[in-house]
């Protein structure tokens, strides 16, 4: 449904669009603009169409874009190489997380997820998973890092291929995202 008539003037001049600019955009001539915007005419549906996808195009250009910062989670629940399988998976339990970075002190080493606990406990590697076992010996490489201020788009590219990605300040790891973060831009 197409909003009131009215509103075509207030969103243009929100935008900082002349009558000719919007003209342009929206392939009508400016004097259509002129006249629907003083209420002289009624015009045509197809015009009133292209005027409405010309702002709505408009306005999305100048929508500000989500970052990794607007969603990375900066409480990064994390584990050392060092440690147990069985400290793994009961910080993931505690957490309710899937997956966990692994540390060496400040540097990310590597990951572990569900899936490599899946791997290690199949038939074919005949139950191979022990509770001392350190994660060093179950993990996976680390995640992808990208700067905190990179668009959203190539990290839900990604998460097609990741459990999560790192986000990174400085070279310093400052969150992390998984599929369940990129959620947060659905709006309800």
């Amino acid at each position: 449904m197409l909003p009131e008539l009215e509103e075509f003037k207030r969103r243009r001049k929100l935008l900082g669009l002349t009558q000719s600019q919007i003209a342009k955009l929206s392939e009508v001539s400016q004097s259509l603009i002129a006249k629907m915007e003083k209420n002289i005419i009624d015009p045509a549906y197809g015009k009133v169409r292209k005027i409405e996808q010309a702002l709505n195009k408009e306005e999305e250009k100048k929508k500000p874009k989500a970052r990794a910062k607007d969603i990375h989670t900066s409480m990064i629940v994390k584990i050392e190489a060092t440690d147990t399988i069985i400290s793994a998976r009961k910080m993931m339990l505690k957490h309710g997380y899937s997956q966990l970075p692994v540390f060496n002190k400040e540097r990310v080493v590597g990951s572990i997820t569900e899936n490599e606990f899946l791997n290690a406990l199949s038939e074919k590697n005949n139950y191979s998973i022990t509770p001392s076992m350190k994660i060093g010996k179950l993990m996976e490489a680390p995640f992808p890092q990208l700067d905190e201020n990179t668009p959203i788009e190539p990290i839900k590219s990604l998460l097609y291929y990741y459990q999560a990605v790192l986000t990174t300040r400085k070279d310093k790891i400052v969150g992390i995202i998984s599929k369940s973060d990129v959620l947060k831009l659905v709006k309800i």
